[in-house]
């Protein structure tokens, strides 16, 4: 089995459904299968999801209440104890979540990610911004 398919193949959305330009539905796998998945866990309310209801970070809820230090350091934790829990993630190295300084509602989540079957990898996000991917 190559890394693809353990990384899996879902069907491509950011903000809506992608299409080819055949006209069927855009797939997506690998390390970008995985930076999507773990986007979603991170806009995913916890208790928002019936069948799954501890499953999610909940960013949203945080939006405009990320300037405190303490605040960002629990972030921090409940992003790193979230993707723990995806079975393509072997370990969670470190978490940030910084504000830019000239343009305080720009904030940046870096999460350094051991991906199974590779080395560590940077993913970064800015959910706050259209897509946030």
């Amino acid at each position: 089995m190559s890394l693809i398919d353990a990384f899996k193949t879902d069907i491509a959305h950011v903000g809506d459904l992608v299409k080819t330009p055949s006209g069927d539905l855009g797939t997506i796998s690998g390390l970008a299968n995985l930076k999507e998945a773990l986007f979603h866990r991170l806009m995913t309310v916890p208790g928002t999801l019936v069948h799954r209801p501890t499953y999610g970070v909940g960013i949203p809820l945080y939006q405009g209440r990320l300037s405190s230090f303490s605040v960002q350091q629990r972030l921090a934790s409940l992003i790193q104890e979230q993707f723990k829990q995806d079975p393509r993630v072997e370990d969670v190295k470190s978490t940030s979540v910084q504000s830019e300084d000239l343009n305080p509602q720009m904030t940046i989540i870096t999460v350094v990610v051991n991906p199974v079957g590779y080395s560590e990898v940077a993913l970064k996000f800015t959910p706050f911004v259209g897509g946030g991917l």
